[in-house]
């Protein structure tokens, strides 16, 4: 079940709705927020909060790329790879990161503190290639500029 401080949220969330499954995307937000991922364990009581089906609330954490199931990290490197960034130089941002992290897309520094997650669309096209760290949205502009950034994480 959920920690008392994390249950408060989700009921907060849940009870600003008129209907409960309306929750759904703040709650998984909450829960990724609190974990830093979206623990397999917590699918169910969130569907039980909910009053949903459990593989409802599985369908919903496996079709959006902002929610992360897998190992948790530190600081998640969302890198828009649609076809605008992919255009604009998407490939070199991420050859950069592999190069920087020694980590390819997908995986976790050894000290936890990063991952690559490749995601559909960041919603920036103007500023394309982009990434986010964790809420903050950067524009690719060179290995050496993408050092100094990363740099303010450690």
């Amino acid at each position: 079940m959920f920690e008392e401080s994390l249950l408060e949220k989700l009921r907060a969330h849940i009870n600003y709705f008129p209907k409960k499954e309306q929750a759904i995307l703040l709650c998984l937000h909450e829960i990724q927020d609190h974990y830093g991922y979206i623990p397999e364990e917590t699918l169910k009581p969130l569907a039980d909060l909910l009053g949903m089906p459990l593989n409802h609330v599985e369908q919903v954490v496996a079709f959006y790329d902002m929610f992360d199931r897998g190992s948790p990290a530190k600081y998640r490197i969302r890198v828009c790879v649609s076809i605008v960034c992919h255009f604009l130089g998407k490939q070199k941002l991420l050859d950069a990161l592999e190069r920087i992290l020694k980590i390819k897309p997908g995986e976790v520094t050894p000290d936890g503190k990063f991952k690559i997650v490749p995601v559909q669309c960041l919603g920036a096209c103007s500023e394309a290639p982009i990434f986010m760290i964790n809420e903050d949205t950067y524009k690719f502009e060179g290995e050496e500029k993408l050092h100094e950034i990363l740099s303010r994480y450690t």
